[in-house]
Parts: C-alpha cells; structure tokens; sequence
C-alpha cells in the first residue's frame, strides 16, 4: 500500500511542479492544484469502471485453468525470480476483495474448487491490469489537448507502472496454483478411492 501512496504521491508533486515552474502553463495556481488532486481519483475510477466491465462482460471460460491464452513460461517465472518477487509479493496492495473474492478469507485452502476459482480469479487479474494499462491513455481523448497531455498523460503513465507489479505478482502464483490443484486432485481422488 505504501508503495502505491508513495508513486501516486511523486506523480502528483512532479505534475504539480511541471506545470507550475518547470513548463509554467497558462493557468492560476487553484486550477493547476485542482486538477492535480483530481487526477488520482479520475484514474482509479476510471480502472474500476474497466475492470468491472472486463469482469461482468466477458464469460468465465474465458479464464479457466485450461485456457493456453494464460499459461505462463518457465522463462517468465525465472525473470520474476530475479527480480525477487518471492520477498515483495506480499507488500503489493491485493485488491481481489472488490470482485468478491479474496485469498485472506479463505474456508478451505486445500479445497480444489477454491484453487481453481484463485486460478480464474489470477487470469481475470492480468487481463484488467494489462487493460487497464491501456485504457488509461484513452481519457486523453477526453480532455482538451493542453490538459491531456499536462496531466492525463503523467497519470495514465504511473497508472501503467502501478499497473505492472500486480500483472507479474498474478503472472508468477498461477503455475504454483496449477501444480497445487494437481496434488490435491490426486489427493481428493485417492481419497474417494477408500
């Protein structure tokens, strides 16, 4: 969380001073000030309606276990690794809470119907952070030319960067999710064998 308070946090100083003594625009200072602080709020509610129409839109199959579209290389694990995703992962803001589902509240961890649903959950993830990634820099068509490029086109870039670290953290836990619902398949299958 603190990492993600501190990015929004430089984004808005370094709009804030650009624009007011460093490529000085043709606005007071309470316009300058305004929008600034607007800029944060207009992107996470602009993320919020993507991801809700990229949950709500498109069909659950899209996002099973089984889609190839999803899968992951050994190579990518490899690069998170280097990066050290295993000692930051867990430092980075979880937001599965706001599609209903969340890894903190957990009835069965060993259940694979939850392993699967944690899979689905990871896949539809990466697709709302990559979109949102992208649909930030669509608001720039929404704003006159000055203030898009003033402002818009800094906080769709942090929005990006903000956007990375949860895209790889999603990427990197769903081959280990995979191989756990393998082993608790055959667990549950042995087990119904008895």
């Amino acid at each position: 969380m603190l990492l993600y308070i501190l990015t929004i946090g430089i984004a808005m100083i370094l709009v804030f001073l650009g624009n007011y003594f460093w490529f000085p625009a043709d606005m007071s200072l309470l316009k300058i000030i305004l929008l600034d602080v607007m800029l944060p709020f207009l992107i996470v509610a602009w993320d919020g309606i993507s991801a809700t129409l990229i949950r709500h839109a498109l069909p659950n199959k899209w996002f099973t276990k089984d889609v190839k579209f999803h899968h992951v290389s050994k190579a990518e694990c490899k690069f998170y690794e280097l990066l050290g995703i295993k000692y930051w992962k867990d430092h980075v803001l979880e937001l599965g809470m706001f599609t209903s589902f969340s890894k903190k509240t957990v009835a069965d961890p060993n259940d694979p119907a939850y392993v699967e649903r944690f899979i689905m959950e990871c896949n539809y993830g990466v697709q709302v952070h990559m979109w949102n990634m992208a649909l930030a820099f669509v608001l720039l068509l929404f704003f006159p030319r000055d203030i898009a490029i003033r402002f818009i086109l800094p906080a769709a870039i942090a929005n990006a960067i903000l956007s990375i670290l949860p895209t790889m953290i999603l990427r990197y836990n769903i081959p280990r999710l995979k191989r756990l619902l393998v082993i608790l398949e055959k667990k549950q299958a042995r087990k119904n064998e008895q």
